[in-house]
Protein backbone atom coordinates (compact mmCIF):
# COMPACT_ATOMS: atom_id res chain seq x y z
CA UNK A 1 0.00 0.00 0.00
CA UNK A 2 1.24 3.46 -1.04
CA UNK A 3 1.55 6.25 1.79
CA UNK A 4 -1.21 8.17 -0.54
CA UNK A 5 -3.66 4.50 -0.34
CA UNK A 6 -2.60 4.38 4.04
CA UNK A 7 -3.69 8.13 3.91
CA UNK A 8 -7.17 7.64 2.06
CA UNK A 9 -7.76 4.16 4.49
CA UNK A 10 -7.24 5.86 7.59
CA UNK A 11 -9.45 9.48 6.48
CA UNK A 12 -13.49 9.71 5.77
CA UNK A 13 -14.38 11.98 3.23
CA UNK A 14 -17.46 12.53 4.94
CA UNK A 15 -15.71 13.53 7.94
CA UNK A 16 -12.86 15.45 6.06
CA UNK A 17 -15.68 17.94 4.10
CA UNK A 18 -17.87 18.19 7.30
CA UNK A 19 -15.30 20.21 8.26
CA UNK A 20 -15.35 22.48 5.82
CA UNK A 21 -19.04 22.49 4.51
CA UNK A 22 -22.64 21.54 6.52
CA UNK A 23 -23.41 18.05 4.83
CA UNK A 24 -26.78 16.69 4.81
CA UNK A 25 -27.38 13.25 4.42
CA UNK A 26 -29.32 12.76 0.86
CA UNK A 27 -29.83 9.17 -0.34
CA UNK A 28 -26.84 6.99 0.52
CA UNK A 29 -24.49 10.27 0.10
CA UNK A 30 -24.31 13.54 1.41
CA UNK A 31 -25.50 17.18 -0.19
CA UNK A 32 -24.45 20.85 0.35
CA UNK A 33 -23.97 24.23 -1.36
CA UNK A 34 -20.72 23.55 -3.75
CA UNK A 35 -17.85 25.58 -1.24
CA UNK A 36 -15.93 26.64 -4.62
CA UNK A 37 -18.89 28.81 -6.43
CA UNK A 38 -22.17 30.65 -5.16
CA UNK A 39 -25.42 28.76 -5.28
CA UNK A 40 -28.87 28.26 -3.84
CA UNK A 41 -29.63 24.94 -4.97
CA UNK A 42 -26.98 22.24 -3.44
CA UNK A 43 -24.78 20.43 -6.41
CA UNK A 44 -22.24 19.63 -4.23
CA UNK A 45 -22.14 15.39 -3.60
CA UNK A 46 -19.97 13.55 -1.14
CA UNK A 47 -20.46 10.17 -1.57
CA UNK A 48 -19.62 7.89 1.41
CA UNK A 49 -19.37 4.91 -0.48
CA UNK A 50 -16.77 5.43 -2.96
CA UNK A 51 -14.80 8.31 -1.07
CA UNK A 52 -15.62 11.36 -3.56
CA UNK A 53 -17.03 14.32 -4.31
CA UNK A 54 -18.42 15.88 -7.10
CA UNK A 55 -19.67 19.13 -7.99
CA UNK A 56 -22.22 19.47 -10.78
CA UNK A 57 -22.76 22.56 -10.86
CA UNK A 58 -20.90 25.61 -12.17
CA UNK A 59 -17.44 23.79 -10.77
CA UNK A 60 -18.17 20.56 -12.55
CA UNK A 61 -15.30 19.05 -10.94
CA UNK A 62 -14.86 16.34 -8.20
CA UNK A 63 -12.05 14.03 -7.00
CA UNK A 64 -11.10 12.39 -3.21
CA UNK A 65 -10.32 13.29 0.20
CA UNK A 66 -6.80 14.62 -1.51
CA UNK A 67 -8.26 16.93 -4.41
CA UNK A 68 -10.79 18.76 -2.18
CA UNK A 69 -8.25 19.89 0.46
CA UNK A 70 -5.88 20.89 -2.24
CA UNK A 71 -8.75 22.99 -3.68
CA UNK A 72 -10.09 24.22 -0.56
CA UNK A 73 -7.12 25.07 1.01
CA UNK A 74 -5.06 25.74 -1.94
CA UNK A 75 -2.48 23.51 -1.74
CA UNK A 76 -0.12 21.82 -4.06
CA UNK A 77 0.22 17.80 -3.87
CA UNK A 78 3.03 17.52 -1.71
CA UNK A 79 1.57 20.19 0.81
CA UNK A 80 -2.17 18.10 0.82
CA UNK A 81 -0.47 15.07 1.65
CA UNK A 82 1.71 16.07 4.35
CA UNK A 83 -1.85 18.17 6.05
CA UNK A 84 -3.53 14.79 5.54
CA UNK A 85 -1.01 12.36 6.75
CA UNK A 86 -0.27 14.35 9.80
CA UNK A 87 -4.25 14.38 10.60
CA UNK A 88 -4.14 10.77 9.63
CA UNK A 89 -1.44 10.08 11.91
CA UNK A 90 0.91 8.48 9.01
CA UNK A 91 4.21 9.02 9.30
CA UNK A 92 5.58 9.64 5.63
CA UNK A 93 8.76 7.83 6.27
CA UNK A 94 9.39 8.44 2.30
CA UNK A 95 9.91 12.25 2.41
CA UNK A 96 13.29 12.56 2.60
CA UNK A 97 14.85 14.85 4.75
CA UNK A 98 11.57 16.31 6.22
CA UNK A 99 12.71 18.28 9.11
CA UNK A 100 15.57 19.58 6.72
CA UNK A 101 12.44 21.29 4.78
CA UNK A 102 10.55 22.27 7.95
CA UNK A 103 13.67 23.92 9.21
CA UNK A 104 13.80 26.25 6.19
CA UNK A 105 10.59 27.65 6.56
CA UNK A 106 11.94 28.06 10.27
CA UNK A 107 14.52 30.08 9.53
CA UNK A 108 13.11 32.25 6.89
CA UNK A 109 10.50 33.19 9.53
CA UNK A 110 13.67 34.05 12.21
CA UNK A 111 15.38 35.96 9.75
CA UNK A 112 12.00 38.00 8.55
CA UNK A 113 11.28 38.42 12.53
CA UNK A 114 14.75 39.81 12.78
CA UNK A 115 14.76 42.33 10.33
CA UNK A 116 11.41 43.29 10.91
CA UNK A 117 12.88 44.15 14.71
CA UNK A 118 15.50 46.20 12.32
CA UNK A 119 13.04 47.93 11.07
CA UNK A 120 11.03 49.37 14.06
CA UNK A 121 14.35 50.23 15.86
CA UNK A 122 16.27 53.43 15.69
CA UNK A 123 18.17 52.57 13.07
CA UNK A 124 15.46 51.92 10.97
CA UNK A 125 13.97 55.43 11.05
CA UNK A 126 15.34 56.77 7.79
CA UNK A 127 13.50 53.38 6.29
CA UNK A 128 10.50 53.89 7.78
CA UNK A 129 10.04 57.68 6.96
CA UNK A 130 10.47 56.03 3.51
CA UNK A 131 6.85 53.95 3.75
CA UNK A 132 5.36 57.29 5.31
CA UNK A 133 6.23 59.04 2.42
CA UNK A 134 4.53 55.72 0.64
CA UNK A 135 1.60 56.04 2.72
CA UNK A 136 2.29 52.68 3.83
CA UNK A 137 0.26 52.42 7.16
CA UNK A 138 1.03 50.33 10.21
CA UNK A 139 -1.20 47.89 9.52
CA UNK A 140 -0.18 47.51 6.37
CA UNK A 141 3.42 46.70 7.19
CA UNK A 142 2.17 44.54 9.78
CA UNK A 143 0.29 42.09 7.77
CA UNK A 144 2.68 42.26 5.28
CA UNK A 145 6.01 41.70 7.77
CA UNK A 146 8.03 44.03 6.07
CA UNK A 147 11.44 44.41 7.52
CA UNK A 148 14.67 45.97 6.96
CA UNK A 149 17.94 44.48 6.48
CA UNK A 150 20.95 45.99 8.08
CA UNK A 151 23.63 47.36 5.97
CA UNK A 152 26.67 45.22 7.68
CA UNK A 153 27.83 41.39 5.88
CA UNK A 154 27.18 39.87 9.36
CA UNK A 155 23.97 41.23 10.88
CA UNK A 156 21.16 38.33 10.27
CA UNK A 157 24.87 36.01 10.53
CA UNK A 158 25.31 37.34 13.96
CA UNK A 159 21.28 36.64 15.28
CA UNK A 160 20.89 33.56 13.55
CA UNK A 161 24.07 32.13 14.90
CA UNK A 162 22.45 33.15 18.37
CA UNK A 163 19.60 31.19 17.59
CA UNK A 164 21.12 27.78 16.92
CA UNK A 165 21.01 27.82 12.64
CA UNK A 166 23.58 26.83 11.09
CA UNK A 167 25.56 28.53 8.28
CA UNK A 168 24.76 25.40 5.76
CA UNK A 169 21.40 25.77 6.48
CA UNK A 170 21.21 29.95 6.13
CA UNK A 171 23.22 29.45 3.04
CA UNK A 172 20.53 26.70 1.91
CA UNK A 173 17.88 29.44 2.27
CA UNK A 174 19.81 31.73 0.20
CA UNK A 175 19.81 34.38 3.03
CA UNK A 176 23.78 34.02 3.07
CA UNK A 177 26.12 33.41 0.27
CA UNK A 178 29.98 31.86 0.15
CA UNK A 179 32.41 34.49 -0.32
CA UNK A 180 35.34 34.28 -2.31
CA UNK A 181 38.11 33.85 1.14
CA UNK A 182 35.10 30.81 2.03
CA UNK A 183 33.43 32.23 5.04
CA UNK A 184 29.66 33.38 4.24
CA UNK A 185 28.49 36.74 4.47
CA UNK A 186 24.46 38.00 4.42
CA UNK A 187 22.98 37.78 1.00
CA UNK A 188 20.77 40.91 2.11
CA UNK A 189 22.29 44.47 3.32
CA UNK A 190 20.51 47.81 3.87
CA UNK A 191 17.40 46.69 1.79
CA UNK A 192 13.54 46.98 2.48
CA UNK A 193 12.37 43.20 3.33
CA UNK A 194 9.07 41.96 2.29
CA UNK A 195 8.71 38.52 3.26
CA UNK A 196 7.18 36.36 0.73
CA UNK A 197 4.74 33.57 1.98
CA UNK A 198 3.46 30.17 0.12
CA UNK A 199 -0.14 30.04 0.07
CA UNK A 200 0.06 28.35 3.44
CA UNK A 201 1.56 31.71 5.40
CA UNK A 202 5.09 30.26 5.65
CA UNK A 203 7.59 32.52 4.39
CA UNK A 204 9.52 30.51 1.76
CA UNK A 205 12.02 33.49 0.28
CA UNK A 206 12.20 37.23 0.39
CA UNK A 207 12.53 40.41 -1.40
CA UNK A 208 14.28 43.17 -1.40
CA UNK A 209 14.25 46.80 -2.68
CA UNK A 210 17.11 48.95 -2.45
CA UNK A 211 16.84 52.47 -0.67
CA UNK A 212 19.61 53.85 -2.40
CA UNK A 213 21.06 54.17 -6.17
CA UNK A 214 22.30 50.36 -5.76
CA UNK A 215 21.69 48.10 -8.09
CA UNK A 216 19.75 45.84 -8.79
CA UNK A 217 17.08 47.94 -7.18
CA UNK A 218 14.95 44.43 -6.41
CA UNK A 219 16.90 41.83 -5.44
CA UNK A 220 14.66 37.86 -4.48
CA UNK A 221 15.89 34.90 -2.82
CA UNK A 222 17.49 32.35 -5.11
CA UNK A 223 15.88 29.11 -5.99
CA UNK A 224 15.32 26.63 -3.13
CA UNK A 225 13.20 23.78 -1.95
CA UNK A 226 10.90 25.89 -0.59
CA UNK A 227 11.06 28.72 -2.81
CA UNK A 228 10.71 29.20 -6.56
CA UNK A 229 9.81 32.86 -8.05
CA UNK A 230 7.82 31.73 -11.25
CA UNK A 231 4.85 29.78 -8.93
CA UNK A 232 4.52 32.08 -5.95
CA UNK A 233 2.61 35.04 -5.94
CA UNK A 234 3.12 37.78 -3.73
CA UNK A 235 0.60 37.76 -1.28
CA UNK A 236 -1.48 35.00 -2.12
CA UNK A 237 -2.00 33.80 1.49
CA UNK A 238 -3.93 37.30 2.23
CA UNK A 239 -6.00 37.32 -0.88
CA UNK A 240 -7.03 34.02 -1.54
CA UNK A 241 -10.08 34.18 0.84
CA UNK A 242 -11.41 37.62 -1.01
CA UNK A 243 -10.31 35.70 -4.36
CA UNK A 244 -13.00 32.79 -3.67
CA UNK A 245 -15.28 35.12 -2.14
CA UNK A 246 -15.33 37.93 -5.29
CA UNK A 247 -14.86 35.07 -7.57
CA UNK A 248 -12.14 36.88 -9.30
CA UNK A 249 -8.78 38.61 -8.53
CA UNK A 250 -6.62 41.26 -10.22
CA UNK A 251 -2.70 40.50 -10.83
CA UNK A 252 -0.14 43.26 -10.67
CA UNK A 253 3.64 43.46 -10.64
CA UNK A 254 4.99 44.81 -7.69
CA UNK A 255 5.30 44.47 -3.57
CA UNK A 256 4.04 48.38 -3.43
CA UNK A 257 1.66 47.40 -5.93
CA UNK A 258 -0.14 44.82 -3.69
CA UNK A 259 0.26 46.50 -0.15
CA UNK A 260 -1.44 49.29 -0.98
CA UNK A 261 -4.13 47.29 -3.08
CA UNK A 262 -4.82 45.51 0.41
CA UNK A 263 -4.48 48.72 2.64
CA UNK A 264 -7.37 50.06 0.37
CA UNK A 265 -9.74 47.33 0.82
CA UNK A 266 -8.75 45.54 -2.45
CA UNK A 267 -7.84 42.52 -0.91
CA UNK A 268 -8.10 40.25 -3.89
CA UNK A 269 -4.68 41.35 -5.40
CA UNK A 270 -1.87 39.52 -5.94
CA UNK A 271 1.37 40.00 -7.56
CA UNK A 272 3.73 38.29 -10.11
CA UNK A 273 7.17 40.11 -8.30
CA UNK A 274 8.27 42.05 -11.34
CA UNK A 275 7.66 39.22 -13.17
CA UNK A 276 5.87 38.14 -16.62
CA UNK A 277 3.14 36.12 -15.18
CA UNK A 278 4.00 32.43 -15.70
CA UNK A 279 1.46 29.21 -16.47
CA UNK A 280 2.53 27.63 -12.85
CA UNK A 281 1.24 31.07 -11.44
CA UNK A 282 -1.62 30.79 -13.78
CA UNK A 283 -2.70 27.14 -12.38
CA UNK A 284 -2.83 27.96 -8.70
CA UNK A 285 -5.05 31.15 -9.73
CA UNK A 286 -7.80 28.61 -11.42
CA UNK A 287 -8.15 26.90 -8.48
CA UNK A 288 -9.72 29.75 -6.73
CA UNK A 289 -11.62 31.27 -9.00
CA UNK A 290 -12.36 31.48 -12.97
CA UNK A 291 -12.31 35.20 -13.21
CA UNK A 292 -8.82 37.09 -13.66
CA UNK A 293 -7.13 40.69 -14.76
CA UNK A 294 -3.57 41.57 -15.15
CA UNK A 295 -2.84 45.41 -14.22
CA UNK A 296 0.77 45.40 -14.90
CA UNK A 297 2.68 48.88 -15.13
CA UNK A 298 1.92 50.94 -18.25
CA UNK A 299 5.20 51.95 -19.45
CA UNK A 300 7.15 50.30 -21.85
CA UNK A 301 8.42 47.37 -19.67
CA UNK A 302 4.78 46.70 -18.11
CA UNK A 303 3.83 45.78 -21.65
CA UNK A 304 6.46 43.80 -22.35
CA UNK A 305 5.91 41.68 -19.52
CA UNK A 306 2.01 41.38 -20.36
CA UNK A 307 2.42 39.94 -23.29
CA UNK A 308 5.31 38.12 -22.13
CA UNK A 309 2.69 36.87 -19.25
CA UNK A 310 -0.11 36.30 -21.76
CA UNK A 311 2.22 33.85 -23.99
CA UNK A 312 3.48 31.63 -20.82
CA UNK A 313 -0.02 31.16 -19.56
CA UNK A 314 -2.03 30.59 -22.84
CA UNK A 315 -0.69 27.14 -22.61
CA UNK A 316 -2.98 26.54 -19.08
CA UNK A 317 -6.05 28.89 -20.39
CA UNK A 318 -6.15 26.74 -23.71
CA UNK A 319 -6.27 23.57 -21.39
CA UNK A 320 -9.24 24.68 -19.46
CA UNK A 321 -10.98 26.02 -22.12
CA UNK A 322 -10.81 22.74 -24.03
CA UNK A 323 -12.17 20.60 -20.96
CA UNK A 324 -14.70 23.17 -20.19
CA UNK A 325 -16.46 22.80 -23.65
CA UNK A 326 -17.15 18.94 -23.94
CA UNK A 327 -19.88 19.45 -26.09
CA UNK A 328 -20.47 15.75 -26.60
CA UNK A 329 -20.54 15.42 -22.70
CA UNK A 330 -23.75 18.07 -22.31
CA UNK A 331 -24.80 19.58 -19.35
CA UNK A 332 -21.79 17.39 -17.11
CA UNK A 333 -18.99 19.39 -18.23
CA UNK A 334 -20.68 23.22 -18.30
CA UNK A 335 -18.69 25.05 -16.21
CA UNK A 336 -17.35 28.58 -16.37
CA UNK A 337 -14.48 29.06 -18.65
CA UNK A 338 -10.89 30.51 -16.71
CA UNK A 339 -10.76 33.85 -18.29
CA UNK A 340 -7.82 36.78 -18.12
CA UNK A 341 -8.42 39.99 -18.83
CA UNK A 342 -6.26 43.10 -19.46
CA UNK A 343 -6.91 46.77 -17.70
CA UNK A 344 -4.91 48.93 -19.44
CA UNK A 345 -3.06 51.56 -16.91
CA UNK A 346 -3.25 55.39 -17.96
CA UNK A 347 0.99 56.16 -18.47
CA UNK A 348 2.66 57.29 -15.95
CA UNK A 349 0.19 55.51 -12.82
CA UNK A 350 1.13 52.31 -11.51
CA UNK A 351 -1.39 50.50 -9.93
CA UNK A 352 0.23 51.64 -6.45
CA UNK A 353 0.04 55.21 -7.56
CA UNK A 354 -3.57 54.96 -9.53
CA UNK A 355 -4.84 53.35 -6.77
CA UNK A 356 -4.16 56.12 -4.21
CA UNK A 357 -4.62 58.96 -6.41
CA UNK A 358 -8.47 58.05 -8.09
CA UNK A 359 -9.31 54.58 -6.49
CA UNK A 360 -12.56 55.05 -8.77
CA UNK A 361 -10.46 55.14 -11.63
CA UNK A 362 -8.61 51.84 -10.64
CA UNK A 363 -12.04 49.91 -10.04
CA UNK A 364 -13.69 51.04 -13.39
CA UNK A 365 -10.46 50.20 -14.74
CA UNK A 366 -10.19 46.86 -13.45
CA UNK A 367 -13.72 46.34 -14.03
CA UNK A 368 -14.04 46.91 -17.17
CA UNK A 369 -11.16 45.20 -18.55
CA UNK A 370 -10.49 44.08 -22.22
CA UNK A 371 -11.12 40.37 -23.30
CA UNK A 372 -7.71 38.35 -23.79
CA UNK A 373 -7.87 38.36 -27.71
CA UNK A 374 -9.29 42.17 -27.44
CA UNK A 375 -6.01 43.27 -25.88
CA UNK A 376 -3.63 41.04 -27.80
CA UNK A 377 -4.30 41.35 -31.26
CA UNK A 378 -3.68 45.07 -31.73
CA UNK A 379 -1.02 44.66 -29.40
CA UNK A 380 0.82 42.14 -31.53
CA UNK A 381 0.00 43.74 -34.74
CA UNK A 382 1.72 47.04 -33.42
CA UNK A 383 5.41 45.18 -33.00
CA UNK A 384 5.63 44.00 -36.53
CA UNK A 385 5.46 45.56 -39.48
CA UNK A 386 2.69 44.55 -41.46
CA UNK A 387 3.50 46.26 -44.58
CA UNK A 388 5.29 42.87 -45.15
CA UNK A 389 4.39 39.39 -45.68
CA UNK A 390 6.89 38.15 -43.16
CA UNK A 391 5.36 40.96 -40.18
CA UNK A 392 2.22 39.58 -41.15
CA UNK A 393 3.24 35.84 -40.54
CA UNK A 394 5.03 36.68 -37.29
CA UNK A 395 1.43 37.83 -35.76
CA UNK A 396 -0.18 35.03 -37.17
CA UNK A 397 2.83 32.78 -35.93
CA UNK A 398 2.90 34.49 -32.32
CA UNK A 399 -1.23 34.36 -32.11
CA UNK A 400 -2.19 30.44 -33.65
CA UNK A 401 -1.61 28.45 -30.23
CA UNK A 402 -4.04 30.92 -28.29
CA UNK A 403 -6.32 31.18 -31.03
CA UNK A 404 -7.05 27.58 -31.87
CA UNK A 405 -7.53 26.72 -28.06
CA UNK A 406 -10.27 29.18 -28.04
CA UNK A 407 -14.34 28.52 -28.07
CA UNK A 408 -15.39 28.18 -31.98
CA UNK A 409 -17.79 31.30 -32.00
CA UNK A 410 -15.07 33.44 -30.27
CA UNK A 411 -12.76 31.64 -32.52
CA UNK A 412 -14.72 33.02 -35.63
CA UNK A 413 -15.10 36.45 -34.55
CA UNK A 414 -11.55 36.78 -33.50
CA UNK A 415 -10.37 35.42 -37.00
CA UNK A 416 -12.30 38.14 -38.74
CA UNK A 417 -10.72 40.43 -36.05
CA UNK A 418 -7.61 39.59 -37.10
CA UNK A 419 -7.85 39.32 -40.84
CA UNK A 420 -9.12 42.78 -40.73
CA UNK A 421 -6.02 44.06 -38.64
CA UNK A 422 -3.45 42.11 -41.44
CA UNK A 423 -5.52 43.31 -44.34
CA UNK A 424 -5.90 39.66 -45.20
CA UNK A 425 -8.65 37.30 -46.34
CA UNK A 426 -9.98 34.94 -43.66
CA UNK A 427 -9.25 32.31 -46.04
CA UNK A 428 -5.68 33.12 -46.07
CA UNK A 429 -5.70 33.67 -42.13
CA UNK A 430 -7.06 30.04 -41.83
CA UNK A 431 -5.17 28.24 -44.30
CA UNK A 432 -2.07 30.15 -42.61
CA UNK A 433 -2.88 28.95 -39.07
CA UNK A 434 -3.46 25.31 -40.32
CA UNK A 435 0.34 24.90 -41.85
CA UNK A 436 1.14 26.43 -38.40
CA UNK A 437 -0.32 23.94 -36.67
CA UNK A 438 0.95 20.82 -39.18
CA UNK A 439 4.70 22.72 -38.46
CA UNK A 440 4.22 22.02 -34.79
CA UNK A 441 2.68 19.11 -35.28
CA UNK A 442 5.90 17.64 -37.55
CA UNK A 443 8.12 19.28 -34.66
CA UNK A 444 6.63 17.18 -32.19
CA UNK A 445 6.51 14.09 -33.64
CA UNK A 446 10.50 14.39 -34.64
CA UNK A 447 10.97 15.56 -31.18
CA UNK A 448 9.74 12.56 -29.16
CA UNK A 449 11.73 9.77 -28.00
CA UNK A 450 11.74 7.28 -25.73
CA UNK A 451 12.65 8.50 -22.28
CA UNK A 452 15.36 7.68 -20.31
CA UNK A 453 15.25 7.66 -16.92
CA UNK A 454 17.08 6.05 -13.67
CA UNK A 455 15.47 2.96 -12.04
CA UNK A 456 13.71 3.71 -9.24
CA UNK A 457 12.33 1.86 -6.34
CA UNK A 458 8.74 2.75 -6.53
CA UNK A 459 5.79 2.51 -3.67
CA UNK A 460 3.10 2.01 -6.24
CA UNK A 461 1.09 -0.94 -5.49
CA UNK A 462 0.64 -3.56 -8.31
CA UNK A 463 -2.60 -4.53 -8.16
CA UNK A 464 -4.44 -5.66 -11.39
CA UNK A 465 -7.52 -2.95 -10.71
CA UNK A 466 -4.25 -0.53 -11.26
CA UNK A 467 -2.94 -1.84 -15.10
CA UNK A 468 -5.25 0.16 -16.95
CA UNK A 469 -4.28 3.74 -15.01
CA UNK A 470 -0.70 2.49 -15.35
CA UNK A 471 -0.71 1.95 -18.82
CA UNK A 472 -2.47 5.09 -19.68
CA UNK A 473 -0.41 7.05 -17.92
CA UNK A 474 2.79 5.16 -18.73
CA UNK A 475 2.40 5.93 -22.38
CA UNK A 476 1.79 9.19 -22.31
CA UNK A 477 4.69 9.85 -20.38
CA UNK A 478 6.74 7.94 -22.58
CA UNK A 479 5.16 8.83 -26.15
CA UNK A 480 5.11 12.89 -25.27
CA UNK A 481 3.56 13.31 -29.38
CA UNK A 482 0.37 12.08 -28.02
CA UNK A 483 -0.57 14.58 -25.01
CA UNK A 484 -2.84 16.02 -27.55
CA UNK A 485 -4.92 13.02 -28.26
CA UNK A 486 -5.96 13.84 -24.03
CA UNK A 487 -7.74 16.91 -25.20
CA UNK A 488 -11.10 15.83 -23.85
CA UNK A 489 -9.93 13.74 -21.20
CA UNK A 490 -10.17 15.34 -17.47
CA UNK A 491 -7.73 14.42 -14.44
CA UNK A 492 -10.01 12.93 -12.17
CA UNK A 493 -10.99 9.86 -14.48
CA UNK A 494 -8.13 8.28 -13.21
CA UNK A 495 -8.77 7.17 -9.09
CA UNK A 496 -5.29 7.37 -8.19
CA UNK A 497 -4.31 11.21 -6.52
CA UNK A 498 -1.11 10.44 -7.48
CA UNK A 499 -2.13 9.65 -10.90
CA UNK A 500 -4.00 12.47 -11.31
CA UNK A 501 -1.53 15.16 -10.13
CA UNK A 502 0.76 13.85 -12.57
CA UNK A 503 -1.01 13.84 -15.86
CA UNK A 504 -2.26 17.57 -14.42
CA UNK A 505 1.21 18.53 -14.46
CA UNK A 506 1.92 16.62 -17.77
CA UNK A 507 -0.06 18.78 -19.26
CA UNK A 508 2.09 21.77 -18.97
CA UNK A 509 5.02 21.00 -19.41
CA UNK A 510 7.19 20.14 -22.60
CA UNK A 511 10.13 17.09 -21.23
CA UNK A 512 9.70 14.49 -19.06
CA UNK A 513 12.74 16.33 -17.13
CA UNK A 514 10.62 19.92 -16.92
CA UNK A 515 8.05 17.52 -15.25
CA UNK A 516 10.41 15.89 -12.86
CA UNK A 517 11.61 18.75 -11.89
CA UNK A 518 8.13 20.42 -10.65
CA UNK A 519 7.33 17.38 -8.92
CA UNK A 520 7.27 17.35 -5.24
CA UNK A 521 9.36 14.32 -4.00
CA UNK A 522 6.54 12.34 -2.89
CA UNK A 523 6.05 11.78 -6.81
CA UNK A 524 9.13 10.87 -8.06
CA UNK A 525 9.17 7.33 -7.55
CA UNK A 526 5.75 6.76 -9.28
CA UNK A 527 7.24 9.03 -12.52
CA UNK A 528 10.56 6.83 -12.19
CA UNK A 529 8.10 3.39 -12.13
CA UNK A 530 5.73 5.01 -15.12
CA UNK A 531 8.59 6.59 -17.21
CA UNK A 532 10.50 3.16 -17.26
CA UNK A 533 7.54 0.95 -17.59
CA UNK A 534 7.94 -1.74 -20.42
CA UNK A 535 5.27 -0.95 -23.37
CA UNK A 536 4.12 -3.14 -26.44
CA UNK A 537 6.14 -2.48 -29.61
CA UNK A 538 3.75 -0.60 -32.54
CA UNK A 539 3.29 2.07 -34.93
CA UNK A 540 2.30 5.07 -34.19
CA UNK A 541 -1.26 4.49 -35.24
CA UNK A 542 -1.14 1.64 -33.31
CA UNK A 543 -0.06 3.72 -30.15
CA UNK A 544 -2.87 6.06 -30.72
CA UNK A 545 -5.22 3.41 -31.06
CA UNK A 546 -4.81 1.85 -27.85
CA UNK A 547 -4.70 5.18 -25.98
CA UNK A 548 -8.02 5.63 -27.56
CA UNK A 549 -9.45 2.81 -26.13
CA UNK A 550 -7.69 3.20 -22.13
CA UNK A 551 -9.15 6.92 -22.09
CA UNK A 552 -12.66 5.62 -23.36
CA UNK A 553 -12.29 2.73 -20.70
CA UNK A 554 -11.64 5.42 -18.01
CA UNK A 555 -14.02 7.53 -18.53
CA UNK A 556 -16.40 4.67 -18.97
CA UNK A 557 -15.79 3.69 -15.62
CA UNK A 558 -15.92 7.19 -14.10
CA UNK A 559 -19.21 7.81 -15.64
CA UNK A 560 -20.49 5.17 -14.35
CA UNK A 561 -19.62 5.86 -11.05
CA UNK A 562 -20.95 9.51 -11.50
CA UNK A 563 -24.43 8.00 -12.25
CA UNK A 564 -24.62 5.68 -9.23
CA UNK A 565 -23.46 8.74 -7.03
CA UNK A 566 -26.24 10.54 -8.56
CA UNK A 567 -28.71 8.22 -7.93
CA UNK A 568 -27.30 7.09 -4.83
CA UNK A 569 -28.14 10.95 -3.80
CA UNK A 570 -31.98 11.14 -4.73
CA UNK A 571 -34.81 11.04 -1.94
CA UNK A 572 -37.37 8.38 -3.84
CA UNK A 573 -40.04 9.98 -2.15
CA UNK A 574 -39.30 13.75 -4.13
CA UNK A 575 -38.68 14.63 -7.31
CA UNK A 576 -34.64 15.39 -8.24
CA UNK A 577 -34.17 18.86 -8.90
CA UNK A 578 -33.88 19.87 -12.81
CA UNK A 579 -29.81 20.16 -12.33
CA UNK A 580 -29.26 16.75 -10.81
CA UNK A 581 -32.16 15.26 -14.05
CA UNK A 582 -29.97 17.37 -16.67
CA UNK A 583 -27.28 16.20 -14.83
CA UNK A 584 -28.54 12.17 -14.78
CA UNK A 585 -29.38 12.39 -18.71
CA UNK A 586 -25.92 14.02 -19.38
CA UNK A 587 -23.88 11.19 -17.88
CA UNK A 588 -26.57 8.75 -19.40
CA UNK A 589 -25.68 10.19 -22.78
CA UNK A 590 -22.34 10.22 -22.70
CA UNK A 591 -22.06 6.80 -21.48
CA UNK A 592 -24.71 5.71 -24.34
CA UNK A 593 -21.98 7.02 -26.77
CA UNK A 594 -18.93 5.36 -25.37
CA UNK A 595 -20.67 1.76 -25.57
CA UNK A 596 -21.70 2.66 -29.17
Amino acid sequence: MSVVDEVKARLDIVDTVSGYVALKKAGRSFKANCPFHTEKTPSFIVNPERQSWRCFGACATGGDVFSFVMRQEGLDFGEALRHLAQKAGVELSERRDGDRYDALFRINQAAADFYRGFLESDQGRKCMAYLDERGVDAGARERFELGLSPPRWDGLKSHLTTLGYSEELAVEAGLMHKAEDGGTRDFFRGRLMFPIHDRRGRIGGLGARALDDSMPKYLNTARTSVFDKRGTLYGLHLASEAIREKSGGIVVEGYMDVITAHQFGYTNVVASMGTAVTGEQVSQLKSLARNFVLALDPDAAGQEATLRSLESSWRVLGQDADRGRRSSVGVLYQREPLTLRIAELPPGRDPDKLIREDSAEWERLTGEAAPLMDYLIPALASRFDLTTVQGKSQVVEALSPMLSSIDPLEQDHYMRMLAGSLDVTEDALKVSMRQIRERASTRRRRASRPVETEVVTSALSTRPEDTLEDYTLALLLNRPELKERTRDFAPEHFHKSEYRELFTRWLSCTTIDDLRESLDESLQGHLSYLAEKELAPGDQKAREAGLEQCLRRLERRHLQELQESLLASEDSSQPPPRDMEDAIASVNARIKELYS
